[in-house]
C-alpha cells in the first residue's frame, strides 16, 4: 500500500500533505448494539433527575426560614415544624442519592469501551 495522494493544484500550491488515518473497527451484532445505547440512552436521561429533590430542599428550607408555625387543621405549631424538617431531611437525602446516581452515568467514551470489550448488557 502506497502512501501518495494524488491532489490536483488549485489555485494555492501545496507544500505538504499529512495523512491521519488510522482506525479501529469494532464488530457488533445490530441487536447487541442496540440494547447497549438504549441502556447509555436510558441512564444519560437520569443525569439531571437531581433537579427536582433540589427544588424541593430548597422550597421547603425557604418554607421553613420564612414561616412560623401555627396550629392548624388539628396539629400543633410543633407538629407541623417537626413535618417541614423531616420533609427537608428526605429531600435532602434524596438529593444526595440522585447525585451520586448522576456521577456514575457513563460518557460516550466509555460507552465504546464496553462495546471495544464486549462487556455484557445488564439486565
Amino acid at each position: 500500500m502506497t502512501n501518495r495522494v494524488n491532489i490536483s493544484k488549485g489555485f494555492a500550491p501545496i507544500k505538504a500533505v499529512h495523512n491521519n488515518l488510522d482506525q479501529e473497527i469494532i464488530q457488533i451484532t445490530e441487536d447487541r448494539l442496540r440494547l447497549l445505547i438504549n441502556e447509555h440512552l436510558e441512564k444519560s436521561g437520569k443525569r439531571w433527575e437531581w433537579k427536582t429533590p433540589l427544588c424541593l430542599f430548597l422550597s421547603v428550607i425557604m418554607a421553613m426560614t420564612t414561616a412560623s408555625f401555627k396550629d392548624s387543621l388539628a396539629l400543633k405549631a410543633p407538629v407541623w415544624e417537626a413535618i417541614f424538617i423531616i420533609v427537608a431531611a428526605l429531600s435532602l437525602a434524596w438529593l444526595l442519592k440522585s447525585i451520586i446516581e448522576s456521577v456514575k452515568i457513563g460518557t460516550v467514551d466509555q460507552l465504546i469501551d464496553v462495546i471495544k470489550r464486549g462487556a455484557s448488557v445488564s439486565s
